[in-house]
Order: structure tokens, then sequence, then C-alpha cells
């Protein structure tokens, strides 16, 4: 059994199971992320959300030039756990590692589709705050809606519910 995971086919004990062969496999088809081990492989945005990941990093910029807002970047989350978020807003990083460290993250954004909604909601929420990432938004493009979580002892902790047209001034 083979994958098309990467632009060439390869058996499927080939695929990434450590951070190393994770970072070695490089640039890939599909966006790919490390969880505890295993190779979890993202869905294709559609325009939809890439029009959404644009207004959003664009709001969420506004003319602050002490930030850096970057989309699609893998953030280390600690052993065996690197993500690719919709969209991070991190301090300083050093732009030519592979990796950003989840310590210089304050922000991240996820943009639900329906094949990704119960990671980003259970798995991606629980990764994130247990990575001490202060700030957790979700974008749900299907109800109109943009969540927005605190980091508290006890996990992310909901403050806000927006309409995601008036953030993003899209009416998707």
């Amino acid at each position: 059994m083979t994958s098309t995971l990467i632009n060439r086919s390869l058996p499927l004990e080939a695929l990434a199971t450590t951070e190393a062969d994770y970072l070695h496999l490089g640039e890939t088809s599909a966006r790919t992320e490390l969880w505890d081990g295993g190779v979890l492989a993202c869905p294709r945005d559609t325009p939809r959300h890439q029009m959404i990941l644009s207004a959003l990093a664009n709001a969420l910029k506004a003319n602050r030039t002490d930030l850096n807002v970057i989309a699609g970047v893998p953030v280390h989350l600690g052993p065996e756990r690197i993500a690719v978020p919709d969209l991070i807003i991190a301090g300083t990083i050093d732009p030519d590692q592979p990796l950003v460290d989840a310590r210089s993250v304050r922000l991240i954004c996820e943009i639900t589709s329906p094949t990704s909604a119960t990671v980003d909601w259970s798995l991606k929420m629980h990764a994130y705050a247990q990575a001490g990432i202060p700030c957790y938004l979700v974008a749900e493009p299907e109800r109109g809606l943009l969540h927005s979580y605190m980091l508290s002892a006890q996990g992310y902790v909901e403050q806000s519910v927006m309409q995601l047209v008036r953030v993003t001034g899209l009416n998707l």
C-alpha cells in the first residue's frame, strides 16, 4: 500500500512518526501535521476559506508592526506535536526556522470546515491550551460566527462570539 502524501508515492511505513522524520518530509502536496507520532493530512482550503483567512489576517494586523501575522506555518506545540494552524499571531520569531515555537505564539486561529470542525474544536483546542497559547479564535463560516477564547487555569474559556461578517467585512 502506498500514499500520495507528497508528490511521489511512498510506502505507508515511510510516513513520518518522529519530529525528525516529519521535518525530513519537506514540502508535501497536502498540509500535514504531526500528532503524537502520527501524521494527520489536512484537507485543502477552498476559495471561501482563503478569503476568510485573508480578511481575518488583515483585521488582526490592523497597523500593528510589533506582531507577526502568519498563515499556514508549522507550530511546535511540544514533543511529537506540530500543528499547522490557519493563522497565528506571534511575537519575535526566526523567519528562517521551519517551525515557530508555541511560546512565541500569542493567538492561534482555525477556520472550521465540515471535515475539520471536530479536530478544531477538540484535539487542537486542547493541544493549543496545553501548549500555553493565550488566545484561540475559531471561525465557523457555516454559521457565520467567530468565537474568541482566552486561556485560564482550566483551559480555554469563551470570551465572545461575534458575527464573522462584522470582523471580516465578507458576507459569504
